[in-house]
């Protein structure tokens, strides 16, 4: 009896120490879960950050594209109005058909780049795309549109790059 005793003792200390170990082990394994979920966290957050700097690269580096373009064309658009005046002085039709022609290609490369006339006369005058010059009599358009374009103006997509000098019915 006391050999039985001896192994219930012993399996009682095995069991108690199975028993520590188990639990010891599931600390150690919730520890584990909790540092693998503050890691994936810690992933997810840094992942998010480099996405959002990848935008923010992306998106400055357009609106320098943009600006840059939008500069040269403005800069381009300035020989179109040297164009117009040198068409409106020339009087020799051979050479007024070539600045036509020059003007013609001037405005396809204008269009291709996606640069377009700003639409005013007979419209209403509206000073966010129009610079007002003046008024002028005129029973052909009602009062407050545009009557007369005196300088075309431009569009880049929806932003004006140079307003139409115009005149106002009155």
């Amino acid at each position: 009896m006391e050999d039985l005793e001896k192994g219930n003792n012993h399996n009682n200390i095995n069991n108690q120490n199975a028993k520590e170990d188990l639990h010891t082990l599931n600390c150690e394994l919730n520890l584990l879960r909790e540092q693998l979920a503050d890691e994936k966290n810690r992933h997810l957050r840094t992942r998010a950050d480099f996405d959002n700097y990848r935008k923010r690269v992306e998106r400055d580096a357009e609106t320098s594209r943009t600006y840059i373009k939008k500069e040269i064309l403005l800069d381009l658009l300035k020989f179109l109005d040297y164009f117009e005046q040198a068409r409106k002085q020339i009087k020799d039709p051979a050479a007024l058909g070539g600045i036509e022609i020059m003007m013609r290609q001037f405005n396809e490369l204008l269009h291709k780049h996606g640069v377009r006339p700003v639409e005013c006369l007979g419209l209403p005058f509206d000073p966010e795309e129009q610079e007002g010059l003046g008024y002028i009599e005129t029973d052909y358009y009602p009062q407050g549109c545009v009557a007369e374009e005196v300088c075309c103006g431009y569009k880049l997509g929806d932003t004006l790059l140079k307003p139409a000098r115009v005149l106002v019915a009155k």
